[in-house]
C-alpha cells in the first residue's frame, strides 16, 4: 500500500480548507475541502455557469436559541446565509445545485440520538424549501468521510477509511 498526498490528485489548484461550523466560497480553479465528517454534514452549493461554489461543514440541524453564537454550526441557519453570500458574488439561485455528504452514525452508543440522520433530514428540507436540487449524496452509514470539491471539474471526491467514491 502506498500513501499519496491529496495534492497529487489536484495539481496546480489551491486547496481551501473548511473547518467545523464554517463555510468557504470559491471559484474555479480551486478545491474546497473538509475533513472527518462524522455526524456532521457537508453541504455543497454550486453554480455551474459561473463556476462558483460553497462548502458548509454543519454540526447540528438547528440551534436551540434564536440567535446562536455561530449560525454556521447549524444547517437551518447556515444554508440561507451562504445562499445569500453566493448570490452577492454572482451566482444565480435558479442555477444552483447541491450535494450532501456525511451524516454518519460513527459513535454506535449514541445511535438513539440519530444526529447524523437528523442533519441529513434538515439539509434536505432546507434545500427543498429553497428550491435547490440535490444532485449527489453520500450520507449515512457508520464511517467518517472527507470531501474534496473541485470547482473547475464540478467533481466531488469523497474518502473514508474503507472506501473512495467519486461523483461527477
Amino acid at each position: 500500500m502506498k500513501l499519496v498526498k491529496v495534492e497529487k490528485f489536484f495539481p496546480n489548484k489551491q486547496m481551501i480548507t473548511v473547518g467545523i461550523g464554517d463555510y468557504k466560497i470559491a471559484s474555479n480553479p480551486k478545491i474546497l475541502a473538509t475533513y472527518a465528517l462524522g455526524s456532521c454534514v457537508a453541504i455543497i452549493l454550486y453554480d455551474r455557469f459561473k463556476r462558483i461554489g460553497a462548502l458548509i461543514h454543519a454540526m447540528l440541524p438547528e440551534p436551540k436559541i434564536s440567535r446562536p453564537d455561530n449560525p454556521m454550526k447549524y444547517i437551518r441557519t447556515s444554508i440561507p446565509i451562504v445562499l445569500s453570500e453566493l448570490i452577492k458574488k454572482g451566482a444565480s439561485k435558479h442555477r444552483l445545485i447541491s450535494a450532501l455528504i456525511g451524516g454518519a452514525n460513527v459513535l454506535k452508543y449514541a445511535s438513539s440520538m440519530n444526529i447524523g440522520d437528523r442533519n441529513v433530514k434538515a439539509a434536505r428540507e432546507v434545500l427543498r424549501e429553497k428550491g435547490i436540487p440535490i444532485v449527489a449524496e453520500d450520507v449515512g452509514g457508520t464511517v467518517s468521510r472527507s470531501v474534496f470539491f473541485d470547482l473547475e471539474a464540478a467533481t466531488i471526491f469523497v474518502t473514508s477509511p474503507r472506501r473512495k467514491v467519486l461523483f461527477g
